[in-house]
């Protein structure tokens, strides 16, 4: 696991650090752990420490630093952070030497610095009284033992983040808008980038299909028939009418030969009147055949 990077939030009760935390959270990708808000589920879940813890806090004492720094390690692994805010502590000296010598000087994390915001008594007193969060310690005499405790023990801790050089105050007395103002500057100045806002998550979409109106029939011309052709011979048929000659009568195979000769000497020695008739006839039906 890489070593996270801490920033402390302090500031007297009523002061807005958990309003800024959720905003540094939102625009620079820190997660926020609340040492107080980790006590009181602990105290929830019925745990062997949940009874200690829950007179500490009514009492508006400090919880040991052993089971502090317990949680806040547990919920930092847990989230696998690389970069965590941590509301609320150290609210002591003792706080503070145990963090170091538990996660700092075993190189589990490093403290970048501490995160202050100023706020007049009065302003913090009338925020926690009407914040309506149902907190065991949001009453007057809750509120005024947390201040005590605040003044006496909180102070040095902020002295000594001073005397390192570690120390960045805001002043929370405005609106919060006027004091996330303040922070956002403080964290841009330190370096910090802010972090892309998410894309937003489109809900899936039905590809909608406009309605295709039939396609009307194409009309097609008719194709005019084409003329019947008759071909065309090459020889014109003879007129059958102008054939005066009867038909010769047909040839046997055996005297095929002798009949072609008397016809030859039959034109041979005929006389030239009536010869063209009979050729003539003779030709139409040698084409007929």
């Amino acid at each position: 696991m890489s070593i996270a990077e801490v920033v402390f939030v302090l500031g007297p009760p009523g002061a807005g650090k958990g309003t800024q935390c959720t905003r540094i959270k939102e625009n620079f990708g820190y997660i926020h752990l609340s040492a107080g808000d980790l006590l009181r589920a602990e105290q929830k879940a019925g745990s062997e420490d949940g009874e200690l813890i829950a007179n500490y806090i009514k009492e508006g004492k400090i919880v040991p630093i052993e089971i502090t720094i317990r949680l806040l390690e547990k919920a930092v692994i847990s989230a696998g952070a690389t970069k965590v805010l941590i509301d609320g502590f150290p609210r002591n000296k003792e706080n503070l030497d145990g963090w170091e010598r538990e996660m700092v000087d075993s190189g589990k994390m490093n403290t970048k610095f501490m995160l202050y915001f100023e706020c007049a008594e009065e302003e913090c007193l009338k925020r926690a009284m009407g914040r309506n969060q149902n907190r065991a310690d949001d009453n007057l005499e809750s509120f005024k033992k947390r201040i005590t405790t605040y003044i006496s023990s909180t102070v040095p801790v902020m002295d000594e983040f001073k005397s390192r050089g570690l120390l960045r105050k805001v002043d929370a007395n405005g609106s919060p808008d006027q004091v996330w103002d303040l922070t956002r500057q403080l964290f841009l100045e330190e370096g910090t980038v802010p972090t892309l806002p998410p894309l937003p998550t489109l809900p899936p979409t039905q590809p909608t299909l406009e309605p295709v109106a039939p396609l009307a029939p194409t009309p097609v011309a008719p194709t005019p028939a084409a003329p019947e052709q008759t071909p065309e011979l090459s020889t014109p048929l003879p007129d059958l009418d102008a054939i005066s000659a009867p038909a010769p009568p047909l040839l046997s195979v055996e005297n095929t030969a002798p009949q072609h000769e008397s016809v030859v000497l039959s034109l041979g020695e005929g006389e030239e009147e009536g010869v063209e008739e009979e050729y003539a006839g003779l030709l139409s039906y040698c084409y007929i055949l």
